[in-house]
């Protein structure tokens, strides 16, 4: 069976239960490799609706599938984000090959919930970013003034310098005619503080020094999207 592209948007090694998080702002495919074999899971939004796994002496479906994959430890899973034509168009494949993991009777009756043009910053959010390893606090700040955090830091303070930090970011951005500010990453022995746009708000993130940074971007880009 042969599904929908997407467009990739993140590469991580751990098992589907903490991957899965990373696509509840929206529609989405994983695509795993693990133990020689090859396989998938279709989210609406963080929830699996359908799975297929593949390997020598197995072709599993739909719940058994899910079974097997959720049993691996530390597969390898790049995530690809799904518009909503894509999405009805891997659903309708998954149902007809069988892959679907809901009963045939609610499928048909099975509805896809209205696009939502912005995913909003919900402590669910926040919290996806806070459990990723070497993350200390996260922020959301406006003109300087924390309005919504988690973790356990000065916030005021976090919030202040991170304004500062914006501004510069922005101007420069502007003089070197580089475009929008996407992201900005303050790096020290210490610890690492990243801050980046999110509609109106800006968000903060501070960690330690070992934190895998290629986790805490992904959980970022994950709640930005659509925004």
């Amino acid at each position: 069976m042969t599904l929908p592209e997407g467009k990739n948007f993140g590469r991580m090694k751990a098992p589907i239960d903490e991957v899965l998080p990373f696509t509840e702002a929206f529609y989405a495919i994983v695509r795993i490799q693990s133990g020689g074999g090859e396989g998938f899971v279709l989210s609406e939004r963080g929830n699996p609706v359908a799975a297929g796994f593949k390997d020598r002496s197995r072709d599993l479906a739909a719940d058994r599938a899910i079974s097997s994959l959720s049993d691996e430890k530390c597969p390898v899973c790049m995530l690809f984000r799904y518009d909503e034509n894509e999405y009805r168009e891997a659903l309708h494949r998954c149902r007809e090959s069988g892959h679907a993991l809901i009963k045939e009777t609610e499928a048909r009756s099975f509805a896809i919930p209205e696009e939502r043009s912005a995913p909003s910053l919900t402590d669910g959010a926040l919290d996806l970013i806070l459990s990723q390893p070497g993350v200390i606090a996260v922020s959301a700040f406006f003109e300087g003034f924390a309005v919504q955090s988690a973790g356990a830091a000065d916030f005021d303070r976090i919030a202040a310098v991170a304004e500062d930090l914006l501004r510069a970011g922005s101007k420069i951005a502007r003089d070197l005619e580089t475009g929008d500010l996407d992201q900005i990453i303050l790096e020290t022995p210490g610890g690492k503080l990243i801050i980046a746009p999110f509609g109106d708000l800006s968000i903060c993130i501070l960690t330690a020094s070992n934190a895998n940074l290629g986790l805490v971007r992904l959980a970022l880009r994950s709640i930005r999207w659509g925004e």
